[in-house]
């Protein structure tokens, strides 16, 4: 049998650049021998952006490129999975990340350079790394392909009690629960609101940073684009998508349950000549009205594949016409408007790497699930309680930073 040595190295680049290879696979490669590690200095990276995991791997990543941005071309494909903190799981807890000064001076000037100057402060602050989606995208002239996943706009999801968020932001900045009531009217929510003021953000970074006049170089380059909507309505930014569409490369768009407010709709360009250069377009189960699909259907212009599968009533064989009618290459074979919701709704589901789904609902738990957190929660004490007898026993005392699981 031949050895991997014997290979030529086109092969082997790209076999780890296919797509199921991550980016902890390379770094393992690379290390194994001096042939690999060449190899693997050219392969292309796919890699998952772990909105706020504990493991605080975009964090390290972001630290990497300060030092070695020349990572970032090889930079492929990105995909966002949401993992915000849960109130009621403590093993979601991501703690704040800390930065030198100098790393600060550096993440200054490079958001300057590019213009996004607005997320500065957040990412220096070190608590949601989902503002490093627009500072990622700064190394990654390259990049072809954006999975924005389904978003979770709050850093503490579902919506915490006041004391719980002053709970999980005490225990991400290294320190034990110390807070107590000023009086018998302070419920904790005016401290909560110091420990959490960027907690209300209501449009993702990456949106933002599609008001500057200039491209990021993340995005000049990108042919596909997907999103698969909000946890919870009412957040879709429509205002951005005609500027997403209007990305110099941008080949495929998919969206996947986004619902427009009425107090956000969908915002045509002010220049009404301008068309999108998108070959692909995908609406499933999105709450766009006849007017918004009216003005989609004349603002593109080269589709040769449209897959629309409808919330409510709308006529689709009138819609259908109407992307027939303003792309001349677009055929009725391969436009799909019928679709069974039904299709689409395993595919649907909010996911995450930890096997836990979020919820939709306001409170975020079910009785189910409460009754499944509080044998998790009791079992985590049991297993702390352990760790206090091991090092009251070697002489080291408890450490309270330790022990998120406090009774409040």
């Amino acid at each position: 049998m031949p050895s991997l040595s014997s290979l030529p190295p086109e092969l082997l680049i790209h076999i780890l650049s296919s797509p199921g290879i991550t980016i902890t696979d390379i770094i393992t490669c690379s290390k194994t021998c001096k042939l690999l590690n060449t190899i693997t200095s050219q392969c292309k990276i796919n890699y998952t952006f772990k909105v706020d995991h504990p493991s605080q791997s975009t964090w390290k990543l972001a630290k990497h490129l300060l030092s070695t941005p020349e990572t970032g071309e090889r930079f492929h494909s990105i995909t966002v999975t949401w993992h915000r903190r849960k109130p009621r799981k403590p093993k979601t807890w991501a703690r704040r990340w800390e930065w030198t000064k100098g790393e600060k001076v550096k993440i200054a000037k490079i958001c300057k350079k590019w213009k996004i100057t607005d997320v500065i402060d957040h990412i220096c602050d070190g608590w949601n790394s989902e503002s490093l989606v627009p500072f990622l995208l700064c190394f990654t002239p390259r990049l072809k392909s954006l999975d924005y996943g389904e978003v979770v706009l709050d850093m503490i999801y579902p919506s915490p009690t006041a004391r719980e968020g002053i709970r999980i932001s005490e225990y991400g900045e290294g320190s034990s629960y110390h807070w107590e009531p000023r009086d018998k009217y302070d419920d904790g929510w005016p401290y909560f609101d110091c420990c959490w003021e960027s907690i209300d953000l209501r449009t993702s970074w990456f949106y933002s940073a599609l008001n500057q006049n200039s491209l990021l170089p993340g995005l000049s380059s990108l042919t596909n684009f997907s999103h698969r909507g909000w946890v919870e309505d009412g957040h879709w930014p429509g205002v951005y998508l005609s500027k997403v569409m209007l990305l110099p490369r941008l080949e495929s768009v998919s969206l996947r349950r986004c619902y427009p407010t009425s107090a956000v709709r969908l915002k045509p360009p002010a220049d009404k000549e301008l068309k999108s250069p998108i070959k692909r377009l995908e609406l499933i189960k999105c709450g766009f009205d006849q007017r918004e699909l009216e003005y989609l259907a004349r603002f593109t212009g080269s589709l040769r594949s449209f897959t629309w599968a409808p919330r409510g009533t709308l006529d689709r064989e009138q819609i259908g016409n109407l992307f027939l009618q303003h792309n001349a290459e677009l055929v009725r074979d391969r436009m799909v408007t019928e679709l069974a919701e039904e299709a689409y709704e395993s595919s649907d589901e909010p996911e995450s790497d930890s096997g836990e789904d979020y919820e939709s609902s306001n409170s975020g738990f079910s009785s189910s699930d409460e009754e499944e957190d509080e044998e998790e929660v009791e079992e985590d004490e049991e297993e702390v309680e352990e760790d206090e007898d091991e090092d009251e026993e070697d002489g080291y005392g408890h450490v309270e930073i330790d022990n998120p699981f406090r009774t409040i």
